[in-house]
């Protein structure tokens, strides 16, 4: 009987630690967004980003589930995490989990709201957007979202991980166009997005994950279809 328990424990310790194991890996999904002032509405459902590898924890993915976020979003540490922001489940083997718990301020100013200029960036006062003019009549979006991956509960082990959200499809017009639709109450709908989500120790710059976002396009991992629900 003691030798009977002694092995029942040993392999409850064995497994505690199988599941405790850190979600590794960078995921890459691609889906549909409206975004106005207070809301960022994604359609419910994303694939994974076409051309994209995914390695780690998230190899074999091919789709999964997305929250919508409402009343703000506020930027920095979230009074309360979202919990199964996203779920990386068709295609993996084990689910994966993204709880998440801050949403990164824009790294534009407030300044270039009003320009125009290629290369100009902007973030309206209190918003994690950064608006990015890529050529005269095209703009790109971006925003940084943080939290922690895991499988099963986050009580088995987590790891730490960033994303990196960006328009797929430049959206035609200028920076204060975009802008001022917002602040009026207007909303920027029928646009397609590509996000990665790395899940590592090492959390990159919002600069460098600003250039991240907008380097996707040129990087050709961006399918420029509309994702259907």
């Amino acid at each position: 009987m003691k030798i009977k328990s002694t092995l029942f424990g040993g392999l409850l310790a064995v497994s505690a630690l199988l599941q405790a194991t850190p979600v590794t890996g960078i995921a890459n999904i691609a889906g549909n967004v409206t975004v106005q002032d207070g809301v960022i509405a994604f359609s419910p459902t994303f694939t994974a980003t076409t051309g994209a590898m995914e390695t780690g924890a998230f190899a074999g993915l091919t789709g999964g589930t997305i929250q919508s976020l409402t009343g703000g979003p506020l930027t920095g540490n979230l009074a309360s995490p979202v919990v199964g922001f996203v779920n990386f489940s068709n295609g993996v083997a084990t689910p994966v989990l993204f709880d998440l718990t801050f949403i990164a301020p824009g790294v534009g100013s407030l300044a270039g709201c009003s320009s125009s200029a290629p290369g100009a960036s902007c973030t309206p006062a209190g918003s994690p957007f950064t608006l990015f003019q890529l050529s005269s009549n095209t703009v790109v979006a971006t925003l940084q979202m943080n939290g922690i991956s895991y499988t099963g509960t986050s009580a088995t082990g987590s790891s730490p991980t960033t994303s990196i959200f960006s328009t797929q499809t430049a959206i035609n017009g200028t920076i204060p166009d975009i802008y001022n639709l917002l602040v009026s109450g207007g909303a920027v709908s029928g646009v397609t997005y590509s996000a990665s989500f790395i899940a590592s120790s090492a959390v990159p710059e919002p600069a460098s994950l600003l250039l991240m976002g907008i380097g996707l396009i040129g990087a050709g991992l961006i399918a420029r279809r509309k994702i259907r629900n």
